[in-house]
């Protein structure tokens, strides 16, 4: 029994634990890297905390966000890290509407 604990604290310690990715502003090129982030963090909750370091306006009605690594794209804010498959020393790239032609 104290082995299914012990295994389950690790998956809880895992499942919680923050990991670091680069934000970039897809738009002016903008980059913060090493961003601190947990796999549950929604991207609006990233984009809030970053928004003024890399010049994106969190209130557009227009944000795009992208794994650099696997070409997936969304612009739901609700979307966790982890559903837009980041993992460690990934890109997220984030666009506003300014990029919008």
């Amino acid at each position: 029994m104290a082995t299914e604990n012990n295994k389950l604290e690790n998956e809880l310690a895992e499942a919680e634990s923050s990991f670091e990715i680069d934000l970039l502003n897809k738009v002016t090129g903008v980059n913060y890297p090493q961003a601190a982030v947990y796999g549950n963090n929604t991207l609006g909750q990233v984009l809030e905390e970053y928004a003024t370091d890399i010049g994106v306006n969190p209130r557009d009605s227009k944000i795009l966000f992208e794994n650099k690594r696997t070409g997936r794209s969304t612009s739901d804010t609700t979307e966790t890290v982890a559903g837009l498959e980041l993992e460690a020393g990934d890109v997220l790239a984030i666009s506003d509407n300014a990029g919008v032609a």
